[in-house]
């Protein structure tokens, strides 16, 4: 093989800069990537939400009052309520899982999520989707048992 002198190929430098701008670049489409699954995930509980909001005023409606107040399990005196018990049980996007607060145990009605892993920041970005981003005030808020919650009436 005859290699002449003029032919030159990449330095050592030349590639490590090239590897570190890459590295940059797929740091920050990383940090965009989460932003958008996260938001993904949160868009899709606040519609599984109001499913379920729906749903308890349909009851509501039909039956002239709310369910009683249950933990976790959808309140077993709501017989007929079209909600499906496996979207109940999953967990929120949140973390954590849904839970009816009836108005026999509160002073008010609503749907909160006990045991929320997520971090603040994503809890007010689920609050931005669904309501006014202050979580002391509006339907989606942190009410005085440290829950989050939808409240539907109070």
């Amino acid at each position: 093989m005859n290699v002449t002198r003029n032919q030159r190929g990449f330095t050592l430098l030349e590639l490590m800069v090239v590897v570190a701008i890459i590295g940059i670049l797929v740091i920050a489409g990383m940090s965009s990537y989460r932003q958008f699954v996260v938001r993904s995930q949160l868009t899709e509980m606040a519609a599984t939400l109001g499913q379920f909001d729906r749903e308890f005023e349909i009851w509501k409606q039909a039956n002239g009052r709310y369910p009683n107040d249950s933990h976790i399990v959808l309140p077993p005196d709501a017989t007929g309520l079209a909600i499906n018990r496996t979207d109940w049980a999953k967990k929120t996007g949140l973390g954590g899982n849904w839970n009816w607060e009836g108005p026999d145990g509160y002073s008010y009605a609503g749907i909160s999520i006990v045991g929320i892993t997520a971090p603040e920041e994503d809890i007010m970005q689920f609050d931005t989707i669904l309501d006014d981003g202050n979580l002391s005030s509006g339907k989606f808020r942190k009410t005085p048992n440290g829950r989050y919650t939808y409240i539907m009436d109070e």
